[in-house]
């Protein structure tokens, strides 16, 4: 006997006018479907309204998710997240699809800010032309510095630079 199962996944981002973020995560497979929608106020990307809406065989740690989802409105997308989220959404009492649901988004707004850059940096073959770009990045986010081994001390992106 052939069994088949089909799942599909989609997250997007979209700027609103006013500035915030709209980030919708959809999951639908055979048995499960979930949607949610979380609103993301930049520049701290703090989460100030979150919805969920479970469909079709919900797990019993689901059955409230509208509810849960709420507990993550206030916190703030960066350091920290993946423990915030477990710690409020997760656990023997959570809902770890919601969990999986608001770190994925989370990441999606990241890309959202961080693929341009990427986009750009890419455009060039230029291995001089790449070092200046880096520099540069390192120059408006000086938080990076020492973040990675591409940005220590000793590395060349970072010879030459008074940081």
């Amino acid at each position: 006997m052939t069994l088949k199962f089909l799942r599909n996944k989609v997250v997007e981002v979209k700027a609103r006018p006013e500035g915030d973020l709209v980030v919708s995560w959809r999951l639908t497979d055979d048995l499960f479907k979930a949607e949610v929608e979380l609103i993301v106020q930049p520049p701290d990307l703090e989460i100030i309204e979150a919805d969920a809406r479970l469909e079709r065989f919900i797990p019993l740690s689901c059955r409230d998710a509208s509810e849960q989802i709420k507990k993550v409105e206030g916190v703030s997308i960066g350091s920290g997240l993946r423990k915030i989220v477990a710690g409020l959404l997760g656990g023997a009492d959570g809902c770890a699809i919601l969990v999986d649901a608001v770190l994925e988004s989370s990441n999606a707004v990241i890309l959202h800010f961080t693929r341009p850059g990427i986009e750009m940096g890419e455009s060039t073959t230029d291995p001089d032309e790449k070092l200046v770009g880096l520099r540069e990045m390192i120059k408006l986010n000086p938080r990076l510095v020492r973040s990675c081994i591409a940005f220590q001390d000793d590395s060349p992106i970072m010879k030459g630079l008074d940081i």
